[in-house]
């Protein structure tokens, strides 16, 4: 791929993540009225992140218009080139945790107490992703040792960039939380009071997490198809802002369905009042109808969100 349309499509990709954070910012802050949450805080975390793998990208891009990459090792004789795409192994890696943070942190918002297996699955992911992300943490660090070898011309074959190994590792601790994050939501469905048609539209709002599952496992499969890690930069970098654009993208469009929620003016006046008792529940009634079930209100009618009380909360096949 040429390098001039590789930034431009990334470029484009970073705009869309950006337009479409902006948007779910403009949301919360002036459509409902209320302050940014953590999983706001977190998206745009994640999108900081991104910005910093583009420009990265973009330099490390144009250095190799001066200095090419030596076939087949894929070789460069710029320190400045290795020095910054270690730094963007950093953006990258960290980045695409963010947006699991702001799921699991609205899972964690969205369940009301007392439903004890719900939130010790939210509780084992949560520790499960801070593991995987440590983990991550570490294998950017240690991989190759001392640090400064990842940016030595001679040692660079052992860099970071260049190890396969560390690749499929983070990759493999990446994918995993993604699916996992993919599954749990599903499990609220039989505590909730919906008709057959309102649980399949719940459905395909949880299941846009499966377009970042697929993005990663093509990004992982297009590295791997060469045999020997040799897919040129401005390629494997696009592949790499496709999965941490769609991922904050993914993460941001169920906000987005309050604006057809408020073209249709018989469904702002729904009101979930005493469903829920707890404090959770009213974080629920107020956050949901608006931002991830907003669109569903005029077909589901007040109670679309009421959880299922016949349920044992304890039930050990909950989760």
């Amino acid at each position: 791929m040429e390098i001039v349309l590789s930034i431009i499509l990334q470029a484009l990709l970073i705009f869309l993540a950006f337009a479409t954070t902006l948007v779910r910012s403009c949301i919360r802050l002036r459509i409902e009225r209320r302050s940014f949450t953590l999983p706001d805080y977190f998206v745009w975390a994640g999108w900081l992140c991104s910005l910093g793998w583009f420009i990265c990208s973009v330099l490390a891009l144009r250095l190799q218009i001066n200095h090419p990459l030596a076939e087949p090792d894929q070789t460069t004789d710029s320190v400045d080139y290795l020095v910054i795409v270690f730094i963007s192994s950093y953006f990258f890696d960290i980045g695409l945790y963010f947006p699991k943070a702001a799921l699991i942190a609205f899972y964690g918002w969205l369940i009301p107490h007392g439903f004890r297996n719900l939130q010790l699955a939210i509780y084992a992911s949560c520790i499960y992703m801070t593991c995987a992300f440590v983990a991550t943490l570490l294998t950017d660090t240690l991989t190759c040792l001392p640090v400064s070898d990842n940016w030595s011309i001679v040692q660079q074959s052992s860099s970071l960039w260049n190890t396969y190994e560390a690749l499929a590792i983070n990759w493999s601790l990446n994918w995993s939380t993604d699916l996992l994050l993919f599954i749990l939501p599903f499990f609220l469905l039989r505590y909730l009071k919906l008709h057959k048609r309102q649980k399949m539209a719940l459905c395909g709002v949880f299941s846009l997490g499966l377009i970042t599952i697929v993005i990663s496992l093509v990004r992982f499969i297009v590295y791997t198809v060469p045999g020997d890690y040799s897919l040129e930069d401005a390629s494997g970098d696009l592949w790499c802002t496709a999965e941490m654009s769609i991922a904050i993208i993914v993460v941001s469009l169920p906000a987005l369905k309050v604006l057809i929620m408020r073209s249709v003016p018989s469904t702002a006046n729904c009101s979930t009042d005493g469903h829920f008792q707890s404090e959770s529940r009213k974080h629920m009634e107020a956050y949901i109808p608006r931002s991830l079930g907003g669109s569903f209100e005029k077909a589901c009618g007040p109670k679309f969100w009421q959880f299922n009380t016949d349920a044992d909360p304890n039930d050990e096949h909950g989760v």
